[in-house]
């Protein structure tokens, strides 16, 4: 069974700027957490065994936490890098103490 996604606010404030092909690999990315959230192949462990990472595009990370019980997975943070040949652009925030 697919677990639903949510956004947090913060997660949400994150998105906003987030280029059109970035936003695509997003909801990819998204789509891949909902069908098996903790996926030892596509995401990355973290600190406590209900948040996790998965990346998306080129330089894109999205840490999520996982509620089994109710079959949700709420996007707490999203953070992408945006390499072009004047630079870089990066956006949103991992940070430990999301909380």
């Amino acid at each position: 069974m697919t677990y639903r996604a949510e956004l947090s606010s913060r997660a949400l404030k994150q998105m906003h700027g987030l280029p059109g092909p970035a936003f695509d690999s997003l909801i990819q990315a998204t789509a891949e957490v909902t069908d098996y959230p903790d996926d030892p192949l596509r995401t990355f462990p973290t600190g406590d065994p209900y948040v996790r990472r998965a990346e998306f595009g080129a330089a894109g990370l999205i840490t999520y936490l996982i509620n089994d019980g109710a079959r949700v997975v709420i996007i707490l943070d999203v953070t992408w890098c945006e390499v072009s040949s004047v630079g870089r652009s990066c956006g949103g925030a991992a940070r430990p103490g999301w909380r």
